[in-house]
């Protein structure tokens, strides 16, 4: 190994009148790196007013552009940026107390001023740390992953190899707050010296217009283009854009964070007509193999990296993306194939103690998932109600329940099914049925999203929250169902329980609060309308829309069911002055 790295010289001897990224919607304007080493010199100046060098900085910041100038920024100085996966006060907090400012785009973070010349430092030892992970997944508590500069190095020299960028567009629809997306969505182009698309590209509209633009543009060169995605926004596709124009602008889409379905990679390969490479890894690991479903379902190791399996069935790895040199288990079972391919397994068992035995959660998972009925199936732990389990099923379309006599009849059957294998007292109890996984932007079922599945259970106020889904920033549909412990059902009409009218307002409210569609107080409403009784064991489709106007923001909502339509109208909120509280 050589003494120094070669990843400063991507950006120190670089073209300055060449595109670095691209701004494409509505009119394409390129960013050259003479603009970004300006960004880069920006946030020098500022780090310099904030602090000594050899500091850690937690950096969080939705911008590719500023993003980037920061890392570089933090690196030059010798110091270590820490990347928390989200922006929940929760997940900042922690980190804060130990780490010299907030950077970015988040409560109490900096943000630096007018460009300047930036200043370049020493060569980078290739043991020093880059930068620091925190990711939750599932278990909910944060863990620290260093990231050395020579794992970094490894990792990209790989990939520039393996399936080159060439000068292609990288266009993102993942957090680069995460492994995956900083290595594929920031660094590999600042590594290649491809440009960057600078547009956000979260929904499919943004996406599908941004691929049809490069398909026709004479402006934007290049004019071919390598998406990064993830299993949500590819198993949701929506199938009424026309993505034949898009899909000739597509070179290569690859994906990560879960694995994709057969029907999802299906359903993405047929719209896009480009292969889809999906990336098996992990923040501990890096990528640890690659495959397209298209050609086979089996994973096959990137180069360099070694797989193999004990006696469980258990996965060891030996990689140069790691920290050692040495061979480390993992948590995935597999079965190996020929020429060093596997097949993954899922993970290793989950155990709890429920009703005073040691149970199996993957094999009960596994049980369920044979329920005709059923498409997927996670039973989990719920720390608040000791020995009692939880299960979050994806039914079959057309055996979503929509009311209380089918939700219960529905339970009803998966109970017997589990019944012949495990006794009553370890049958979870409590149930939710969601018509589409959930997940996060990687395509992980995370520790909060449990806890919001289950809330309703420790507050008898909430509407029971099975799932949100934006089309566009201004558009959000929920997916709600009406607990039967409801304390509001009580009283309204004796003998009737019914939600009444004003408490639908306040949940229209809170959870365009909560979903980050809107903020402010209540203002006024305007054409509301009540026609179908909301009753418990409903389930119905909540659906958002946000409008600036001079009076305010204007929140549409349309609260729609297996019977009918709920309640529509409109409701206004008075934004909040600076220091206000909500």
């Amino acid at each position: 190994m050589t003494d120094t790295v070669q990843l400063p010289s991507a950006w120190r001897q670089v073209s300055l009148e060449a595109a670095f990224g691209w701004h494409l919607l509505p009119t394409p304007e390129a960013v050259t790196w003479q603009t970004f080493h300006g960004r880069i010199g920006a946030w020098q100046v500022l780090l310099g007013s904030l602090g000594e060098p050899g500091s850690n900085w937690l950096l969080h910041e939705h911008d590719p552009l500023e993003f980037a100038a920061a890392l570089v920024a933090i690196w030059e100085r010798g110091d270590c940026a820490w990347l928390p996966g989200d922006d929940r006060p929760g997940s900042l907090a922690p980190l804060a107390s130990r780490t010299r400012a907030r950077l970015g785009d988040i409560e109490q973070g900096y943000r630096p001023g007018m460009s300047h010349p930036p200043c370049w430092g020493e060569d980078f030892s290739p043991q020093r740390i880059a930068l620091s992970l925190y990711t939750s997944g599932s278990t909910g508590q944060p863990q620290r992953i260093d990231k050395t500069f020579a794992q970094l190095q490894a990792e990209l020299t790989m990939h520039a190899d393996f399936w080159p960028l060439e000068n292609r567009l990288v266009i993102s629809q993942v957090s680069h707050q995460h492994i995956y997306g900083l290595l594929f969505a920031i660094l590999r182009p600042l590594f290649e010296h491809a440009p960057i698309a600078l547009t956000p590209c979260r929904y499919p509209e943004r996406l599908n217009a941004i691929l049809t633009h490069l398909s026709s543009s004479r402006t934007v060169r290049p004019s071919t283009a390598v998406l990064i995605s993830a299993p949500p926004p590819l198993e949701r596709l929506p199938t009424h854009l026309t993505w034949h124009d898009a899909a000739r602008s597509l070179h290569r889409v690859h994906s990560s964070g879960a694995p994709l379905t057969t029907a999802a990679s299906q359903h993405a390969f047929q719209l896009l007509n480009t292969p889809i490479q999906e990336i098996y890894g992990s923040s501990e690991t890096g990528g640890i193999a690659w495959r397209d479903q298209q050609m086979e379902e089996v994973w096959c190791p990137f180069p360099g990296v070694e797989v193999h399996k004990d006696d469980t069935g258990l996965l060891y790895l030996r990689s140069p993306f790691l920290a050692s040199n040495g061979w480390e288990r993992q948590a995935d079972r597999l079965r190996m194939v020929e020429n060093g391919r596997f097949q993954l397994l899922g993970r290793a068992d989950r155990i709890a103690k429920v009703g005073g035995k040691r149970l199996s959660l993957t094999a009960m998972d596994q049980s369920l998932a044979t329920h005709p009925k059923v498409v997927f199936a996670r039973t989990v732990e719920l720390p608040d109600r000791r020995h009692r389990l939880g299960v979050i099923v994806q039914p079959t379309s057309d055996s979503l329940p929509h009311d209380h006599n089918a939700r219960h009849a529905l339970i009803g059957s998966l109970r017997a099914h589990l019944s012949s294998t495990y006794p009553s007292t370890v049958v979870p109890r409590y149930w939710r049925f969601v018509d589409d996984w959930p997940s996060n932007s990687q395509g992980k079922l995370t520790a909060p999203l449990i806890v919001r599945l289950f809330r309703d259970l420790d507050d008898t106020r909430l509407p029971r929250w099975l799932g949100s889904r934006f089309s566009s920033a201004d558009h959000c549909d929920i997916q709600l169902e009406i607990p039967e412990r409801l304390r509001y059902l009580r009283g309204h009409f004796p003998g009737n329980p019914v939600v009444p009218g004003v408490v639908i307002i306040q949940w229209v409210i809170a959870l365009a609060h909560e979903e980050g569609l809107a903020t402010g107080t209540f203002q006024r409403m305007e054409r509301v309308r009540f026609m179908q009784l909301l009753l418990p064991g409903d389930r119905a489709s909540l659906s958002l829309d946000k409008a600036e106007t001079p009076s305010g923001l204007r929140l549409t909502f349309t609260l729609s069911g297996e019977r009918g339509r709920h309640a529509n109208g409109q409701i206004y909120l008075t934004p909040l002055e600076p220091g206000d509280d909500e």
